[in-house]
């Protein structure tokens, strides 16, 4: 789901080889995939990540800069993937150039995005909601076929038995986990 609504959000806001693109929450998963997209098609990918501990997976990715929030950022960019929220979405807007794409992917942060007055008006430029909705056969398969070609990487931080659910879903809650967690069921 992370890939799909990388692939879709990225789709939605015009992504092409000439773009700009500023991936905020680039070590998480739908930033990950982000940036290993964006790259593919050849656009400026700027990723944004909480530390610098985080900053070597969107590097490996394809990311042409990264950055630790949004600090020396401060020439315009046409598209923002963001799944932090709050006052980076709000900053994240400030730097969207005219004509400019924000999809809001998820909510991080879990903070109120304050704009101050006026902060909405201007050159034309879109803030869009964004949800995984409808069939995804299609492009599930898209994103099979690259991770198959080796051109989209998957990275798995932890792996176990479907037994240990809960301890896996506590670790992706805490953020502990870099990547995918992966459950193996037992067959027969």
């Amino acid at each position: 789901m992370a890939g799909i609504a990388a692939l879709r959000s990225l789709r939605a806001a015009g992504l092409g080889p000439d773009k700009r693109v500023l991936v905020t929450g680039a070590s998480g998963g739908v930033g990950r995939f982000a940036v290993q997209l964006a790259a593919r098609a050849g656009a400026q990918v700027i990723a944004s990540v909480g530390s610098a501990a985080r900053g070597a997976g969107p590097a490996e990715a394809g990311a042409d800069e990264v950055l630790v929030g949004l600090n020396g950022l401060d020439r315009p960019v046409d598209i923002v993937i963001d799944s932090v929220g709050g006052p980076q979405l709000v900053a994240a807007w400030d730097l969207l150039a005219p004509g400019g794409s924000l999809q809001s992917v998820g909510w991080t942060s879990g903070e109120p995005a304050v704009f101050p007055p006026y902060a909405t008006v201007g050159p034309a430029k879109s803030l869009t909601s964004f949800v995984n909705e409808g069939a995804v056969g299609a492009d599930l398969t898209e994103l099979t076929e690259l991770a198959a070609q080796g051109v989209l990487g998957v990275e798995i931080g932890w792996q176990g038995s479907g037994e240990r659910f809960t301890e896996a879903a506590e670790e992706l809650r805490g953020r502990r986990i870099r990547g995918k967690a992966v459950l193996e069921v037992a067959g027969d």
